[in-house]
C-alpha cells in the first residue's frame, strides 16, 4: 500500500506542475554560460579506468597456441590414460575369470552338435541322449515283408499293375513306357531298407512303412533294374551300373557266348538304357518328400520342444550363473587389488607386528565385502542378462544344428557372441536414463567389438594350449596358464579396441567442445565490446 501511495502523490504533484510557467530562464542561461570544470571530468575518467580495463588484447603468438595446445592435450590425455589403466585391470581379470576361466568350466559340458537332437546330427551318427541313441539301437531287423504287405504298397502296386496291362505304365528310370510282355517291377526309390535304417526317421517315431509305401517313392521299372539296384541308394546304383555296362563291348567281341554270359549281356544292354539324370530327378524327389514328413513330424511335435526348452533353460542358468559368479571375482578382485595398492602406498597399520594389524585386516577385507555387496544389482541384472543370451544361444545352436553339425568349440563361440549382441541390443532398445541414441549406438559398438575379440580368443584357446602342453614342464599346468594368458591377452586386446573406439568419438567430441566453447567467449567479448560502444 506504502508504494501505491507514494505513486499516487507523486502523480499529484506533477500534475500540479507546469513545465513552462516553472522554468527560470536566468538560471538556465547562466548555466550554459558557465565554464567545465575538466579536472572533475578527468578525474571522473579515472575512477573508470581503475575499476574497468576497456583495453583488450587479442593477438596470440604461435608459441602462445603451441603452449596451450600441449597444455590441452596433456591434460586431456592423462585423465584418458588413467582411466586406460584401470580399465585394463578390471578387463583383464574380467577375461580371465569369466569367458576363459568360468566359461571354460560349462564348456565341459558342451557337445559336439548341442544339446538337442536334430535329424541331421543323428543321421550323421552324433546323438546328443543316450535314449535317442538307444532308440536307434534296438529299432529291429529289417524285414522285406513287413514293407511289401503293407497295404498301402498293395494298393499302388494294384494301380500300376492295371498301367502296365494297359501299355500306359513308363519306367521312371528310362521315362519310356513299359513292355507289357515283359517282367516289370515296382520299386521303392529310397529303398525300404535305407529308411528302415534312417535314424531320423527313428528320431522322428514314424512307422518306416508309412514313408516308402507313397506314391512318391514307389514307381514301375523292369525286374533287371529293380533287382540290380537292391537297396542301394540311387548315386551308389548308378555308379556301379556305369561300371557294369562296360563289359558290353567285351561281351559282344566273342563269338560264342554261354547261356549265363548271354543273360548277363541282356541285362546290361537294359542296364545301359537307363537316363541318370532321370533316375536321379526321381531319387531327389522322393527324398525331399520323406524328409519333409520326417521334418514335420519331428519337429513340430512336443518331443522335440520338450527337449529344446530344457535345453535352453540349463544352457540360461550356466551362462546366467557364469556371468554373476563372474561379476562377483571380477569385483572381489579389482577390490583386493585397490586394497593391496593402498597398503603398498600408505602401508599397514604401524607394521606387521602391530597388535592393530588384525583389526586393519579385518577393516579392509570388510571394505572388499562392502564393495561386492554394493554390486548386488549389478550381479542380479548380469544374471538375468546371461539367462536369457544363453537360451537364446541354445536355440540358435539347436537351430543350426537342423543343417550343420556344430563343433563343441564352435558352440562356447555362439554363447559368448549372442551374449554381446544381446547386451547390444538391450543398450539400443533400452539404453539407461538420460543417455542419447547416438551415445547408446557407441556403446553398443565397444559390446559387439568385445564380443568378436573374446570369440576370436576362445579360437586362439586351443592352439595355445597345445603349444603349451608340447612342453613337458609347462604341461601339468597347461588349463591354468592357457586360462591366464589367453585371458590377460584377449583382456587388453578389448581394453585396447574400447579405448581406441572411445579415443576416436572423445577426439572428435573434445574438438567440437573446444570450438563451440571458444565461439561463445568470442561470442560474449564482441557483445561487451558492443554494449561498451554505446
Amino acid at each position: 500500500m506504502d508504494r501505491v501511495d507514494r505513486f499516487k502523490k507523486r502523480k499529484k504533484i506533477i500534475e500540479s506542475i507546469s513545465v513552462y510557467e516553472t522554468i527560470d530562464k536566468e538560471l538556465v542561461n547562466e548555466f550554459l554560460n558557465s565554464e567545465v570544470d575538466e579536472n572533475k571530468v578527468e578525474q571522473a575518467y579515472k575512477n573508470i579506468d581503475e575499476h574497468y580495463d576497456f583495453k583488450y588484447n587479442f593477438t596470440v603468438s604461435k608459441n602462445e597456441a603451441k603452449e596451450f595446445l600441449e597444455q590441452f592435450k596433456k591434460d586431456f590425455n592423462q585423465e584418458r590414460f588413467d582411466k586406460l589403466i584401470i580399465d585394463c585391470r578390471k578387463e583383464v581379470i574380467n577375461s580371465i575369470v569369466t569367458p576363459f576361466g568360468l566359461g571354460k568350466i560349462v564348456a565341459a559340458y558342451d557337445k559336439v552338435g548341442g544339446n538337442v537332437d536334430t535329424v541331421h546330427n543323428v543321421r550323421d551318427g552324433i546323438y546328443a541322449t543316450e535314449d535317442e541313441q538307444k532308440a536307434y539301437e534296438n529299432r529291429g531287423e529289417y524285414n522285406s515283408d513287413v514293407y511289401h504287405k503293407d497295404i498301402n504298397y498293395i494298393n499302388i502296386n494294384k494301380k500300376y499293375s492295371k498301367s502296365r496291362k494297359d501299355g500306359n505304365a513308363v519306367d521312371y528310370m528310362t521315362d519310356k513306357k513299359l513292355n507289357q510282355n515283359e517282367s516289370n517291377d515296382l520299386d521303392h526309390i529310397k529303398s525300404a531298407k535305407e529308411i528302415h535304417d534312417d535314424a531320423g526317421r527313428i528320431l522322428a517315431q514314424i512307422d518306416g512303412k508309412v514313408l516308402a509305401n507313397t506314391e512318391t517313392n514307389l514307381k514301375p521299372t523292369t525286374s533287371t533294374n529293380n533287382r540290380s539296384k537292391k537297396a542301394y541308394d540311387m548315386q551308389t546304383f548308378l555308379n556301379k551300373k556305369d561300371e557294369r555296362i562296360k563289359k558290353i563291348d567285351e561281351l559282344k567281341s566273342k563269338i560264342d557266348l554261354s547261356p549265363q554270359e548271354q543273360n548277363e549281356l541282356r541285362k546290361l544292354e537294359e542296364l545301359s538304357k537307363i537316363d541318370n539324370k532321370k533316375a536321379l530327378e526321381s531319387d531327389e524327389i522322393a527324398r525331399k518328400e520323406i524328409d519333409k514328413k520326417i521334418n514335420k513330424e519331428y519337429y513340430t511335435s512336443g518331443k522335440f520342444a520338450k527337449a529344446t526348452t530344457v535345453a535352453g533353460l540349463n544352457e540360461g542358468s550356466k551362462m546366467g550363473m557364469q556371468q554373476a559368479i563372474g561379476l562377483v571375482m571380477t569385483e572381489f578382485f579389482t577390490a583386493l587389488f585397490d586394497e593391496i595398492l593402498d597398503i603398498y602406498k600408505n602401508g599397514f597399520s604401524n607394521g606387521f607386528e602391530d597388535d592393530r594389524f588384525f583389526m586393519v585386516l579385518k577393516e579392509r577385507l570388510k571394505n572388499i565385502a562392502l564393495k561386492i555387496q554394493a554390486k548386488w544389482k549389478d550381479v542380479a541384472i548380469a544374471f538375468k542378462d546371461g539367462f536369457l543370451s544363453g537360451f537364446i544361444s541354445s536355440l540358435v545352436t539347436t537351430a543350426i544344428n537342423m543343417f550343420v553339425t556344430t563343433g563343441k568349440r564352435v558352440v562356447r563361440i555362439i554363447r559368448e557372441g549372442i551374449y554381446s549382441l544381446f547386451r547390444a541390443v538391450k543398450m539400443l532398445i533400452f539404453p539407461p536414463e538420460n543417455m542419447t541414441y547416438e551415445e547408446a549406438m557407441h556403446e553398443a559398438k565397444k559390446v559387439v567389438a568385445s564380443g568378436l575379440i573374446i570369440s576370436l580368443g576362445v579360437i586362439a584357446e586351443q592352439y595355445i594350449d597345445t603349444l603349451i602342453k608340447g612342453s613337458v614342464v609347462l604341461e601339468p599346468f597347461s588349463d591354468i596358464l592357457t586360462t591366464i594368458f589367453v585371458g590377460a591377452i584377449t583382456g587388453l586386446a578389448v581394453t585396447m579396441t574400447v579405448y581406441y573406439i572411445d579415443k576416436k568419438k572423445n577426439d572428435k567430441d573434445a574438438i567440437q567442445e573446444l570450438i563451440k566453447q571458444t565461439d561463445e567467449k568470442f561470442e560474449n567479448v564482441e557483445m561487451l565490446l558492443q554494449k561498451l560502444s554505446y
